[in-house]
């Protein structure tokens, strides 16, 4: 069917070259794709691509066949997407996977499949796309994401950093809100002057006041020179309040005060000193709450959440869970001088399926946990936390067995009424694309839409 020039040409590529039938029977492959690509040695036969397992960007099973019967039954001519192949080492391999009906043999259906491996181009991938500007270069490099709730902080922390006014930030513990502060300093007009920040959790009340205040000399005991304060130090930039909900009530006035008046008083001094500083505050606690638990003052909340900016939960933002292991992998790599290039499909799947109650801080925890148990250069599921693949199994197997109840449930209908379908919000399409994994077929099947009409109204909505 090929003569000798076809095959000599194509052994000469390094590229993966397979020619199939429309049920995936191999009629020609290449020495690249037998012994790259799927790392067979060159004696050995394959028969037939069914035989190897591909999963696609969202980690879910990708049915080559159905693809072929895909591309005849639309009339297609092309098909390309970024694929993970299971070679015959077990190993994982990331591949960009391109086909095209091959039309020189008139006799039979026959297709032409190219796999060229791109897995040493993975932080190509995944950083993309590149950041142009000097304010997003460093808002990327300080908050790692491309979710649309970190697009929309991108867009407020630039707002707020082109202003003077003071910010609230609040979120989980461990969700990078230290880090959305270090970005509205550095991207406005104080960044020249110092940013000085306090965990107002780590002091007890008459050591924090001290601390916020400073003191003179004989103040009281054990002061035994003048001190500046955190507020006089912040002169010019900007003060970092971390865990303003765990500030006293007696604290909290004389803090409205300094935010009123631009003024302090260092304690046992009667001299007022005038303060220039722009307070951003962040919390972890319902402040609203805490107003009517007459815990925090509702004076001094309206005074600090002025500008204020929501920091999500990693459960929230699973698509950035890769982004931040391979940031983290990186991190790691360079300081124990490792060298681990990723983390397998098994493993990352784990990862977006657990719940992560200590968000970004505890991600990080489990992946340097991974780098003192981790052989290869492959992070694989038994390096992770025993209680993040434990929470993470049992979390898929209720989701499982809640898939298989809502199939044969007969009192749920298969997918949205019309009108709620053309109507549904923002907010509702990311929700339901998040109970889905993310998966876009799968979105589409609820919605009772097309993969393409999705995929509008994901476009419409900058998702």
């Amino acid at each position: 069917m090929f003569d000798a020039d076809f095959g000599t040409l194509v052994n000469s590529l390094p590229t993966g070259v397979v020619v199939t039938e429309s049920n995936m029977k191999i009629v020609f492959i290449n020495d690249f794709a037998k012994t790259h690509v799927f790392e067979f040695s060159l004696g050995e036969k394959i028969e037939n691509l069914k035989d190897f397992k591909f999963f696609d960007s969202d980690l879910l099973s990708f049915n080559m066949s159905g693809c072929m019967q895909n591309i005849i039954r639309k009339k297609k001519r092309t098909f390309q997407k970024t694929l993970i192949i299971k070679t015959a080492n077990n190993k994982e391999k990331l591949v960009f996977f391109s086909v095209r009906r091959y039309d020189e043999v008139k006799s039979t259906e026959l297709y032409l499949c190219v796999f060229s491996d791109i897995s040493n181009e993975m932080n190509c991938i995944l950083h993309s796309p590149v950041a142009y500007t000097k304010e997003s270069l460093l808002l990327h490099e300080k908050i790692i994401g491309k979710d649309p709730i970190i697009r929309d902080i991108y867009r407020k922390v630039t707002l707020a950093a082109d202003s003077d006014i003071n910010v609230l930030i609040q979120g989980e513990s461990g969700t990078g809100k230290e880090l959305v502060a270090d970005a509205i300093h550095e991207l406005s007009d104080r960044k020249h002057a110092p940013l000085i920040k306090i965990n107002c959790a780590a002091y007890p009340e008459s050591l924090l006041e001290s601390e916020l205040f400073g003191y003179v000399k004989g103040a009281f005991t054990g002061a035994i020179h003048d001190k500046p304060g955190k507020f006089e130090l912040a002169h010019g930039g900007t003060i970092f309040l971390d865990e303003i909900g765990e500030i006293s009530l007696s604290l909290q006035v004389k803090l409205l005060r300094v935010i009123q008046e631009k003024t302090i008083e260092r304690i046992g001094s009667v001299k007022t000193s005038r303060v220039n500083m722009r307070i951003v505050a962040a919390t972890n606690r319902d402040l609203r709450y805490l107003i009517t638990q007459n815990q925090f003052r509702e004076d001094l909340f309206y005074r600090l959440n002025v500008f204020n900016i929501m920091v999500p939960p990693l459960r929230q933002r699973k698509l950035d869970i890769p982004l931040l292991a391979n940031f983290f992998i990186e991190k790691f790599n360079d300081s124990t001088a490792k060298n681990i290039k990723g983390i397998n499909r098994d493993a990352l799947k784990l990862l977006m399926h657990y719940r992560w109650p200590g968000n970004i801080r505890e991600l990080q925890n489990a992946i340097e946990h991974a780098f003192v148990l981790v052989q290869n250069n492959i992070i694989e599921r038994e390096d992770l936390p025993l209680e993040i693949t434990e929470q993470s199994l049992k979390e898929m197997h209720f989701k499982h067995n809640q898939d298989i109840d809502n199939e044969f449930s007969t009192d749920k209908l298969p997918y949205l009424k019309r009108r709620n379908r053309l109507n549904i919000t923002k907010k509702q399409l990311f929700e339901i694309l998040e109970q889905h994994n993310f998966n876009q077929t799968q979105t589409a099947k609820y919605l009772g839409m097309s993969r393409v009409g999705l995929w509008k109204k994901m476009k419409k909505f900058q998702l």
